[in-house]
């Protein structure tokens, strides 16, 4: 696991350098992202299904998440109402406190310690939980919060990411349908890359100071998410049947840091962005150090 973390948080530090040093821009960044989520993520995605029989286990972790977070927006937005006056910080603190990074960071790590095995458990969690919970029920309590409508419409374009479908193509491709070698193998080049580029644009995002006005919410936030998040999943599973190795699989992806869409979203629906992209620097740091004992413990 340390060696694992440390290629994988090496390439972050070169990717922080890369942006420090002005050698890529932010729009750089901001294509290098776009062609790693609408290009080759979906491959990598496409191929950790293909030939994956659906199974109850699948429905399980979509379950658990969905109910985890629920819980968890809940109680930030009625416990931060009382603590939090402003609501542009609110909105920032559900964001970074409930949604996690569970394809950039999520993907890479997971993939670097497990390979092809655990894609298709951390893919699941990814999109028909983490993700699909928040571009319906976080975004909707966001727009709330921010007095910006949101659409049927605006939700439904959002889910329908090339991730998303191709997860959809890989649950459902025929199992007696085979593809070329040349295909797999020109598939797995262009998915294969998909990780150590990501771990290179989480490091161009992390090249952001952290002041010390945003400290309280920052710890709060990586309180939760780093700490009590994972913590609460690990007693979830608990209570239902599932293997050891999903399971695992599960509660390390309820403990990554806070996902770096928050800036985004921030952006999106005029909340506190700066704010953001520290708890999100912030978090993504601590994870350095919290993720290795999570992993730990779980074996």
């Amino acid at each position: 696991m340390n060696e694992t973390l440390l290629e994988a948080f090496s390439l972050i530090i070169i990717g922080m350098l890369a942006r420090v040093s002005g050698l890529v821009q932010e729009k750089d960044n901001r294509i290098l992202s776009r062609f790693v989520f609408n290009v080759t993520l979906p491959f990598l995605v496409f191929l950790s299904l293909f030939r994956q029989h659906p199974t109850l286990v699948y429905l399980k972790i979509s379950m658990l998440v969905w109910i985890l977070l629920g819980a968890l927006t809940a109680l930030t937005y009625y416990a931060g109402r009382f603590l939090i006056t402003d609501k542009k910080k609110l909105g920032v603190f559900i964001l970074t406190a409930v949604g996690g990074n569970t394809a950039f960071l999520g993907y890479a790590v997971i993939h670097g310690l497990t390979g092809d095995a655990g894609m298709p458990f951390a893919v699941v969690y990814d999109q028909f939980g983490n993700g699909l919970f928040i571009y319906t029920v976080l975004l909707i309590m966001i727009a709330h919060l921010s007095q910006h409508p949101l659409s049927p419409k605006t939700v439904v374009a959002s889910l329908l990411t090339p991730p998303f479908i191709a997860l959809i193509i890989g649950l459902v491709f025929p199992l007696s349908l085979q593809l070329p070698g040349y295909v797999l193998a020109s598939l797995n080049l262009v998915g294969n890359i998909t990780t150590p580029l990501m771990m290179l644009i989480v490091g161009m995002n992390l090249a952001k100071p952290v002041h010390l006005h945003a400290l309280p919410l920052l710890g709060a936030s990586a309180l939760i998410k780093l700490m009590i998040l994972p913590a609460a999943m690990y007693g979830l599973t608990l209570l239902i049947s599932m293997p050891p190795f999903p399971k695992a699989i599960t509660i390390l992806q309820s403990a990554m840091p806070s996902m770096m869409t928050s800036v985004i979203f921030a952006q999106v629906y005029d909340l506190d962005e700066s704010l953001a992209a520290q708890i999100v620097f912030g978090t993504t740091i601590v994870s350095f150090f919290s993720l290795p004992l999570i992993w730990s413990f779980l074996h």
